[in-house]
């Protein structure tokens, strides 16, 4: 009876995590989306942009950071997409 219990246990796990699996990967990520991903000029602008505002951060300080990110990934957004 204990034996059946856990194969019964197993075969419901395994179910539950293949379903759980197929459905992320057919929902694309929650509709975010991410074909961004293989625009690399665009990967390469926000990369660029983390760093500087990294950069920026030790001179100014570390509550500058985000300021500068956003700042610069807007930019990113307008010249690659035409949105911010």
């Amino acid at each position: 009876m204990k034996t059946s219990r856990i194969a019964l246990f197993t075969l419901a796990a395994f179910v539950g995590i293949g379903s759980l699996f197929g459905s992320a990967r057919s929902s694309d990520a929650g509709g975010l989306g991410l074909d961004w991903l293989s625009n690399k000029p665009y990967v390469e602008c926000v990369k660029r942009a983390r760093m500087l505002a990294d950069v920026s951060s030790v001179i100014r300080g570390p509550v500058y950071r985000e300021e500068s990110y956003n700042r610069s990934r807007r930019e990113c957004n307008q010249r690659y997409y035409g949105h911010q």
